[in-house]
């Protein structure tokens, strides 16, 4: 196993920009391996060589992390839309490779907040057509040398992919060596009946962890039973990030559903987390 521990901007700020810079200072300072960046659909006015040259100069990996509104939904029936999102991925692909990321997590296979009930030959058109757009994407991801790691997130954020196996199944049918899964302990402490096997059960295409509180707090200071999410990535020899993934008090709380304080000091989210997580894998 090696794991390298991270943290997403979103602890602090909704959608990463420019004028965000000092917070990768910040994130090298705290003592992460890697930043994770949730720049939002405004990704392209990120100049991608001044970030990467500031990423490279300070030491940091950098994975992204994003998800779909209604007007890129390619899961969607109307044929525009889904061409519309196909491009949307295509080029935020691009970003990443000038950026060095390679891998974007995140629902990446649905529009975000969409909850509805659908008979189930409705469903099941809806998740082909996400599959179809998956495919393509997953090309022109290949050629950038781009992962999409698909996230399921829970029944209160989305319709589609709620549990590890839904997410396992979503990248066997779309068959792409660009197209895997990422997993968040957050989601899985609701979703999954048991996160240490649905771990396991997800190693043939797992690239990507989001290593969270049950309430989105301190790792650590939780539910969550890490000794078992440790022995599991263990034994399936997990290699990538382990990123702590929060939001920041204020608005971009409330965007999460989160209507309190967590903690008095936000930055104790990241910093007590990674002291943990650190002990508990050495």
């Amino acid at each position: 196993m090696e794991i390298k521990f991270g943290v997403n901007t979103l602890v602090w700020v909704l959608s990463f920009t420019e004028s965000d810079f000092a917070l990768l200072d910040k994130i090298r300072d705290m003592g992460f391996d890697a930043v994770e960046l949730t720049p939002g659909a405004e990704f392209k006015k990120i100049n991608p060589e001044k970030l990467r040259k500031k990423l490279a100069d300070i030491g940091l990996e950098v994975s992204l992390c994003g998800a779909l509104d209604d007007a890129q939904d390619f899961s969607s029936t109307d044929e525009a839309v889904r061409e519309n999102g196909i491009l949307f991925m295509n080029e935020f692909c691009d970003w990443a490779a000038e950026v060095g990321a390679g891998i974007i997590g995140g629902p990446l296979y649905s529009a975000l907040g969409k909850k509805r009930y659908l008979e189930p030959a409705e469903r099941k058109a809806e998740w082909d057509r996400s599959a179809e757009s998956l495919k393509r994407i997953g090309e022109h991801a290949s050629k950038k040398g781009v992962v999409i790691a698909l996230e399921p997130i829970n029944r209160f954020e989305i319709d589609m992919i709620n549990t590890a196996r839904q997410a396992f199944e979503m990248c066997e049918q779309v068959a792409s060596p660009s197209i895997k899964m990422m997993l968040d302990t957050f989601h899985m402490n609701i979703e999954d009946k048991k996160i240490g096997d649905e771990i396991r059960a997800s190693k043939k295409h797992l690239v990507h962890l989001h290593t969270c509180s049950n309430n989105r707090g301190i790792p650590g200071d939780g539910h969550i039973p890490w000794d078992e999410v440790k022995a599991v990535l263990e034994d399936i020899d997990y290699r990538g990030l382990g990123v702590i993934e929060s939001f920041a008090q204020g608005q971009v709380a409330a965007f999460a559903n989160i209507w309190r304080p967590l903690v008095d000091n936000q930055d104790d989210i990241p910093a007590k987390g990674l002291q943990f997580l650190r002990k508990l894998f050495s």
